[in-house]
């Protein structure tokens, strides 16, 4: 499949950010696909979320959205009981990696690993310009 569309990516334009879904070299969106599976609710609440942060820059609840990882500057939404991991790329992009649903009090570790690496690949493909292809 290769590099998505920017249409299939981008899930959100604001002033203050773009919301991006993270893809691999094959093209999957693990964020995106995650939350096409998650409820109405779940769907609508990280719309306004994400589209909130791209617009004003800072969502203060940390109900709704936290760091998770200071070393690698890993945040995470929290709409309901699903979390999306994200973090921030140069060029005012929040880039969306991974979510699941959470089922106890402690982060699954598992997917923050995941999300570690879908950051690392991220800023390897983009450094090495290969990530976007030719915008």
């Amino acid at each position: 499949m290769g590099i998505p569309r920017k249409e299939d990516y981008v899930f959100c334009q604001g002033e203050q950010f773009q919301g991006e879904f993270y893809f691999t070299e094959s093209g999957d969106m693990p964020a995106k696909e995650s939350l096409a599976e998650a409820a109405l609710d779940v769907r609508v609440k990280m719309a306004v979320l994400v589209k909130y942060m791209s617009e004003q820059g800072k969502i203060y609840d940390e109900n709704k959205y936290r760091i998770i990882d200071a070393r690698d500057k890993i945040y995470e939404f929290k709409p309901l009981q699903f979390r999306f991991f994200n973090f921030f790329y140069e060029g005012k992009k929040i880039i969306i990696t991974n979510g699941y649903v959470k089922k106890t009090q402690k982060v699954s570790r598992k997917d923050l690993e995941r999300a570690r690496n879908y950051r690392n690949d991220y800023i390897s493909r983009v450094k090495g310009g290969i990530y976007y292809g030719k915008e």
